[in-house]
C-alpha cells in the first residue's frame, strides 16, 4: 500500500484528533425537484481514492475525527399475554412485561474513526453555466472519507485502500467583496447572485428561499450591524434533518460566501462527509468551519 505521504498528513491529523432579510438573485421561479449530484468528472460517490488516476500522490489537507455511535432507533415489540392475569407496572396493555422487555431494540449509524483528505489538480478549473453567463469556479478540490471501528485509535488499518471513498466537491469561486460591492449599485448583480441563480435552475429552490418577505439570514462571519450592507445567505439543498448526523440524499449541495473577501464556495457532500463534520463539531473540535458550513442555524 503505497501511503508514505497520505499516512504522514493522516497520523499527525488522527493524533490531534485523538487529543482533542436577504436579497436573493433575480433567477425565475421555477418549481424544480431536487435531483443529488451523482459526483463529478465522471466518478461517482462511493468510489475509491485509488481509482482517480489524474490526482496528485499528495494531499492538500487531512482532518480526523472521532466520535460515538449515534442512536438511530428504537424498537418495542408487543409480546401478548398468554394468559390472564396481573400485570406488571409499567407494561404496556396487554403486552408480557418480561418477555416485551427482551425484545427492546436499539440501532444506531455513524460512530467510529472518520479522516477527510482533500486532493487538487493544478489549474483544474470549472465553469457553471455558459461561456457568456457561466461562472467559474476555481480551484476544483476532490474530498474522500474513511471510517472505521468504534474504539479511539489513531493509526490506519490495513485495508485503509479499500475504505478511502470518494464523498464531496468543493469548488471555490470569487465574488465582489463588501469593499467593491460599496462602490455600487444596489441593482448590481453579483457573481454569487449569478451562481445561485444558476443552482436554482438546475436543483430548484434551496430550503428555506424566498424571494419577498424578511428573511432571516446566517453568515460566515455572523451578523451585520452595517444595514447597508448587503447579506449572502448560506444556501443548502437537502441538508441534514432529524439529529443532524447526515443528508438523507446521495448528495447535498451548499451554496456560501465570506463577504468580506468575496470568496464563495459551492460544496457537494455525501453522507459521509456531513458524519466527518458532526463528529469534528460534537467530538473536540467546536465551531468546525466545514460543520459551520453545512448546517442550519437551530
Amino acid at each position: 500500500m503505497k501511503m508514505d505521504g497520505l499516512a504522514t498528513g493522516i497520523l499527525a491529523a488522527l493524533l490531534l484528533a485523538a487529543s482533542v432579510t436577504a436579497r436573493p438573485a433575480e433567477a425565475a421561479d421555477k418549481h424544480v425537484k431536487y435531483v443529488p449530484p451523482e459526483g463529478f468528472g465522471g466518478h461517482k460517490w462511493g468510489e475509491l481514492r485509488t481509482s482517480f488516476e489524474r490526482l496528485p500522490a499528495e494531499p492538500i489537507g487531512v482532518g480526523a475525527a472521532w466520535m460515538q455511535p449515534k442512536e438511530k432507533q428504537t424498537d418495542v415489540t408487543c409480546v401478548p399475554i398468554s394468559a390472564p392475569g396481573p400485570t406488571m407496572s409499567g407494561a404496556p396493555e396487554g403486552c408480557d412485561f418480561q418477555a416485551t422487555l427482551l425484545r427492546y431494540r436499539k440501532t444506531f449509524e455513524g460512530g467510529g474513526t472518520y479522516v477527510l483528505s482533500e486532493y487538487s489538480i493544478d489549474g483544474q478549473g470549472f465553469r457553471f453555466g455558459d461561456e457568456t453567463t457561466g461562472v467559474v469556479l476555481h480551484p476544483v478540490v476532490y474530498q474522500f472519507c474513511a471510517n472505521w471501528g468504534q474504539t479511539r485509535k489513531t493509526e490506519l488499518p490495513p485495508n485503509f485502500d479499500s475504505i478511502n471513498k470518494f464523498c464531496g466537491m468543493k469548488f471555490v469561486f470569487q465574488s465582489e467583496s463588501r469593499e467593491q460591492l460599496r462602490k455600487l449599485s444596489d441593482e448590481h448583480e453579483t457573481t454569487y447572485d449569478r451562481l445561485l441563480e444558476k443552482l436554482i435552475d438546475k436543483y430548484g429552490r434551496p430550503e428555506g428561499f424566498t424571494r419577498r418577505g424578511k428573511v432571516v439570514i446566517e453568515t460566515m462571519e455572523g451578523d451585520s450591524t452595517d444595514v447597508a450592507d448587503r447579506k449572502f445567505g448560506i444556501w443548502r439543498w437537502c441538508p441534514a434533518h432529524g439529529n443532524g448526523l447526515h443528508t438523507g440524499c446521495t448528495a447535498s449541495v451548499v451554496l456560501s460566501l465570506d463577504p468580506v473577501t468575496g470568496k464563495g464556495t459551492v460544496l457537494y457532500s455525501s453522507p459521509l462527509l456531513w458524519e466527518f463534520a458532526f463528529a469534528r463539531e460534537n467530538y473536540g473540535f467546536k465551531g468546525d468551519p466545514l460543520f459551520r458550513m453545512l448546517h442550519a442555524r437551530n
